[in-house]
């Protein structure tokens, strides 16, 4: 009988080792120079909401810079006043994670109404995909990836709003 195990990137290879070709993501260091001179009205906009010096945020964000250093609760706040979450997105894609975005359940709601709502998610997902596939001249774009991605975030939510609906319809376990 013969066994197979798996062992992740971090612990399976030695010093000497070659670790095996992996496509990389968005580096999160480079994710957060974009989001912070990505910001619209600039740098010292998104600094002046984020309660910072536009230098420090600048000093912060350069990817050659050594002396000043973006912290997490500064990654948390870049990203919540910017709307721009590219950084939490590019530091799972470096964990081997993906990220999907929280939304609140329907499951006070009619459950036909949230059936149909699944299915709608489900329908917009296919339609992205399809139009990636179809269009994909020398490749699928940035832009129809992110509408896949966005559209099976949403597949995924509904999935878990119908799940939380059928718990608030569950009855209740008799008593022994």
């Amino acid at each position: 009988m013969r066994a197979t195990i798996s062992i992740d990137e971090a612990h399976g290879y030695g010093a000497d080792e070659p670790v095996p070709d992996k496509v990389r993501g968005h580096d999160a260091a480079v994710a957060a120079y974009d989001t912070a001179h990505g910001y619209e009205g600039g740098i010292a906009a998104l600094a002046k909401r984020m309660g910072q010096n536009p230098n420090t945020l600048t000093h912060k964000v350069n990817l050659q810079n050594t002396t000043h250093h973006l912290t997490l609760r500064d990654a948390i706040e870049l990203q919540w006043q910017s709307r721009d979450f590219r950084i939490l997105h590019a530091m799972a894609d470096e964990l081997d994670h993906v990220c999907i975005r929280s939304t609140p359940a329907h499951s006070e709601g009619d459950p036909l109404d949230t059936l149909m709502r699944l299915q709608m998610d489900f329908a917009d997902y296919v339609q992205a995909l399809g139009e990636a596939l179809t269009r994909r001249q020398g490749g699928v774009s940035r832009n129809q990836m992110r509408k896949a991605e966005h559209h099976a975030a949403e597949v995924v939510a509904s999935v878990g709003h119908a799940l939380a609906m059928l718990r608030g319809l569950m009855r209740e376990e008799p008593k022994a």
